[in-house]
């Protein structure tokens, strides 16, 4: 089966979903602290999830099922694989918040393929907990100001600063589903 390109996006009837009800929707909803909690609660379901799974089958790709915010590529990772994503895409959202959180512009563009797994390494869980608690600590202490200048998300709007930290919780419940999604496929072909 071929897949998709990365980068090449959302069905567009989904993207549109996102970006004119669930984002305006979570940005009237959400505060950095309720963000930075249901963030947490996130990472502690991936982390409960990739522990009870057999060691051997963390770096196994199987195709999954078309999920909601998934892109096609991404169809066909493994655990590790989304997170090393979830790492990789994590950090860039930690550098655009502190950037716009000085009122700095970002003049890069930020592309999806650029976010995209490239090891499939054994031992991803660990680099992916270390990660997220930095994360978690530098939002806790961070002023809870809301930037003017903002970046655009590849898919969807201009995000400020307490903006792209709603994304960071929107982005890994949808991965975390994603993982939920390959854990079920692997058990099915057992």
């Amino acid at each position: 089966m071929k897949l998709a390109n990365p980068g090449a996006g959302l069905p567009n009837i989904e993207r549109l979903l996102i970006k004119n009800i669930l984002v305006p929707a979570v940005r009237i909803i959400f505060t950095w602290d309720i963000a930075l909690l249901y963030l947490k609660k996130e990472v502690s379901l991936i982390k409960k999830l990739v522990q009870n799974l057999p060691k051997e089958l963390h770096q196994k790709q199987i195709i999954i099922d078309r999920t909601f915010a998934i892109e096609e590529d991404t169809r066909q990772f493994s655990v590790n694989m989304v997170l090393e994503h979830l790492t990789i895409a994590g950090g860039l959202v930690y550098k655009v918040i502190d950037t716009l959180s000085k009122e700095k512009e970002i003049q890069r563009e930020i592309k999806i393929e650029a976010v995209k797994p490239k090891e499939n390494k054994q031992n991803q869980l660990d680099e992916f907990l270390n990660f997220y608690e930095n994360y978690f600590a530098y939002i806790k202490n961070h002023p809870k100001n809301q930037s003017k200048i903002k970046k655009k998300h590849p898919w969807f709007i201009e995000f400020n600063n307490y903006d792209w930290s709603i994304f960071m919780f929107m982005h890994t419940f949808i991965h975390r589903r994603q993982i939920e999604a390959i854990i079920k496929k692997l058990k099915e072909s057992k």
